[in-house]
């Protein structure tokens, strides 16, 4: 059915409604601000396309048929029907509804997420917003395979970067955590030389590569290959093992907002290694729910 058609046949619709609640084909076509021979034309094009009278027609009014009466409950409904489809239209071409999937990247997200999430569902409420746990390295996995739609994460692989646009969202400081009670806990700064014969708890490689190969190539910069004890998937757990003695952590600074009851945390000397976040989007994207949360995103970007 062609476009042209499909205006048509509401126009029909419209035409033949507005005489049946009017009563009359002069009222009507008052309300419509159309001729009168007009909507006459029109109905009656109504009728011959169905092949069924709609109404009955006198010097003194216009009525329904049993058949119009059963056709202008159906014909009412289409037309709320019909408009309903151009507000909800016109709100997913501004961003104001639709659906929307973000990436939840454990402790990177925690500090600004909850809030930005609140944010966003108060000036955006008709958009369905959910949020789906993902490691670091899953998270562009599943942006491409399209599970999410907003990732966040520490790094962007080669062969993925032609399918997505990111931008650095901040860079955060790798910081120690040390087991209350350790020697290493009294200075204020430690000196990533002094980790040497540490032991040391690290977030495993796979989980995310980006931050284990800086881990690694400041203990190279500092003459030295580190001691890697366990390498657990979870932040909680690393910071539970550093808890228990078993190692120092090397950890980026948001790691120090989860629980710790018996970890301080210090920043290494010099401040010498970061670590970046990102977030990412797939490229050519055409959902504007997606446009109005990062527009919302850059906004408080500087105060993350």
């Amino acid at each position: 059915m062609s476009d042209t058609l499909l205006c048509m046949e509401l126009r029909h619709l419209r035409y033949f409604c507005a005489v049946a609640e009017n009563g009359s084909f002069t009222l009507a076509a008052r309300q419509l601000n159309v001729s009168q021979s007009g909507v006459s034309g029109q109905v009656g094009d109504l009728e011959r396309e169905i092949g069924v009278i709609l109404l009955r027609r006198n010097q003194r009014d216009v009525t329904l048929t049993s058949a119009g009466k059963i056709f202008l409950d159906e014909a009412t409904e289409i037309l709320i029907r019909a408009e309903r489809a151009v507000e909800l239209a016109v709100r997913a071409s501004t961003g104001q509804s639709g659906t929307l999937t973000v990436g939840l990247c454990g402790p990177v997200t925690a500090t600004f997420l909850p809030k930005l999430m609140r944010t966003f569902r108060k000036q955006f409420p008709g958009v369905s917003l959910a949020l789906r746990e993902r490691a670091p390295s899953e998270q562009v996995d599943a942006l491409v395979n399209g599970h999410i739609d907003i990732a966040f994460t520490r790094g962007v692989p080669r062969e993925s970067r032609r399918l997505v646009n990111y931008e650095t969202l901040f860079r955060e400081q790798v910081i120690v955590a040390v087991p209350k009670g350790h020697l290493l806990a009294r200075n204020q700064t430690i000196d990533v030389g002094s980790l040497a014969s540490e032991r040391l708890v690290l977030y495993c490689r796979e989980g995310a590569p980006e931050l284990f190969d800086a881990i690694v190539a400041l203990c190279a910069s500092a003459k030295f290959s580190p001691r890697i004890g366990d390498t657990p998937r979870s932040w909680q757990s690393v910071l539970t093992m550093v808890e228990a003695g078993e190692g120092i952590g090397l950890v980026p600074a948001c790691v120090q907002y989860l629980r710790a009851n018996d970890i301080v945390f210090r920043p290494l000397t010099g401040g010498r290694c970061k670590v970046e976040a990102i977030f990412a989007w797939r490229r050519h994207e055409s959902n504007p729910a997606i446009e109005s949360f990062l527009s919302l995103l850059r906004a408080n970007r500087d105060g993350l």
